[in-house]
C-alpha cells in the first residue's frame, strides 16, 4: 500500500514523534509498503524532496510567523495534492489542521491520526480540545500515546500506546553519574532534578550529571549550575543520545520515550512532575509502580541517596520494568498500527 504521513517536523530533526514516525516507516517498508512523509521545511539548507532509507520526504517551506503557516502549508498541499490523490490512506501525527480542507476534497480518503503529547504545563485550552474532537471526526481511528489523553482531551481512542524503542546493550556504569534526557523546560522538571543535585552535594554526595537535551530552560538551568557550583555538563541535542543511558548510574527523564529507553538500559527511571496534567501524564503509565514518581526534590535526593547505598532494593523493580520494556519493539507498535488500518 502507499500511505502517506504528515509531521510537523522529521529528519534530520531530533524529537520523540520525529524517531516515532521514521521508525514505523521503516518497519512498514520492510513489510513492502511505499511511504511518503509530508514535513516542514525547517531548515532552509534541507533539501525540498529527498528520499532516505527508501522513504520519501517533501518538505513545505513556511514563514515564521505562525499565522501565516497554515496558509501556506494548504497552498502547497494544494499543489502537490497528487501525493494525497495516489495514497490509499493518511496518517496524521498530530497536525490536524493540515488536513481539514482537504476532508471536503477527499471525502472518501481513509484518515487516521495519532495524539502525541500534550502543550505546555498547563490544561489544554478548550480550543485544542475541539481540535482534536475535529480530528477525531474526520479520521476513521485515532491513536494516543497515553491514558491521560482520556480526561485532558476527552479522547476516545482506538488504541492507546506508550512507544518502542530499540535494544541497548547493557554495560557497567561509571559510578556516582547520571544522564539527563529531554528537552530543558518546565513540564520536563530540569529544574526539580538539579536541586536535587544540589541537596546531594550538601550531603557531601557530588554526582555529576550529563545533559542531553536543550530547552527554553538552558539559561536558567546553566545559571544554577554555575551558582552552587554542580559538576553539570550540558550536550545539547544529540542523536541517539539514548545509547549513553548504559554508562550512567541513573538516569532523569520524565518523556515516554525516555522512560521506555531508561527501563531497557536496567536503570531506575527517576520521574518528576510540577503540574497536574504531568502527573496523570506518569501515573496512567503502564510501569508507574515501579518508577519513582515525584513533584519534590527532597524526595528525589532521598531516593537517590537510598539507591546508592543499596542498589539491590531497587533490583525488583528494575527488573520488572526491564521485562515489559523488551516487548516494547517498533515491530510490536508497526503491528498494531497494521491492525488500526486493517491491513
Amino acid at each position: 500500500m502507499t500511505i502517506l504521513m504528515f509531521s510537523r517536523l522529521y529528519y534530520p530533526h531530533i524529537g520523540g514523534v520525529e524517531k516515532h514516525v521514521e521508525k514505523l516507516s521503516e518497519q512498514l517498508i520492510k513489510k513492502g509498503h511505499t511511504i511518503t512523509i509530508i514535513t516542514e521545511l525547517f531548515r532552509n539548507n534541507l533539501k525540498k524532496s529527498e528520499t532516505k532509507n527508501k522513504i520519501k520526504i517533501f518538505r513545505i517551506p513556511v514563514p515564521h510567523q505562525e499565522k501565516q503557516k497554515k496558509w501556506h502549508i494548504w497552498k502547497w498541499l494544494w499543489q502537490n495534492k497528487g501525493l494525497i490523490k495516489k495514497a490509499d490512506l493518511i496518517h496524521i501525527h498530530d497536525v490536524i489542521f493540515w488536513f481539514l480542507p482537504f476532508k471536503f476534497v477527499f471525502p472518501n480518503k481513509p484518515i487516521y491520526i495519532t495524539f502525541h503529547g500534550y502543550e505546555g504545563a498547563n490544561p489544554p485550552q478548550l480550543k485544542v480540545i475541539i481540535q482534536r474532537k475535529l480530528g477525531e471526526w474526520i479520521a476513521k481511528k485515532t491513536v494516543c500515546v497515553g491514558e491521560f489523553m482520556t480526561k485532558w482531551y476527552r479522547a476516545k481512542p482506538d488504541l492507546v500506546i506508550y512507544g518502542a524503542t530499540d535494544l541497548i546493550k547493557s554495560t557497567k556504569p561509571k559510578p556516582n553519574t547520571a544522564i539527563y534526557l529531554g528537552r530543558l523546560s518546565t513540564d520536563t522538571g530540569i529544574m526539580i532534578y538539579l536541586k536535587a543535585l544540589n541537596i546531594l552535594k550538601s550531603q557531601q554526595l557530588n554526582l555529576k550529571l550529563d545533559i542531553y537535551g536543550n530547552g527554553p530552560q538552558l539559561k536558567q538551568a546553566k545559571a544554577f549550575v554555575n551558582q552552587h557550583q554542580l559538576k553539570v555538563k550540558f550536550y545539547g541535542f544529540v542523536k541517539n543520545a539514548h545509547t549513553k543511558i548504559p554508562h550512567h548510574s541513573l538516569a532523569f527523564t520524565s518523556r515516554y520515550l525516555g522512560i521506555l529507553e531508561t527501563m531497557l538500559a536496567q536503570r531506575p527511571v527517576l520521574a518528576v512532575y510540577n503540574n497536574q496534567i504531568k502527573q496523570d501524564y506518569l501515573t496512567c503509565h503502564p510501569q508507574a509502580k515501579n518508577m519513582l514518581i515525584t513533584n519534590d526534590a527532597k524526595i528525589l535526593a532521598d531516593t537517590i541517596i537510598k539507591y546508592f547505598n543499596n542498589p539491590k532494593s531497587f533490583q525488583a523493580k528494575v527488573r520488572q520494568a526491564y521485562n515489559w520494556s523488551q516487548k516494547q519493539t517498533w515491530g510490536k507498535v508497526t503491528g498494531k498500527y497494521l491492525k488500526l488500518w486493517q491491513i
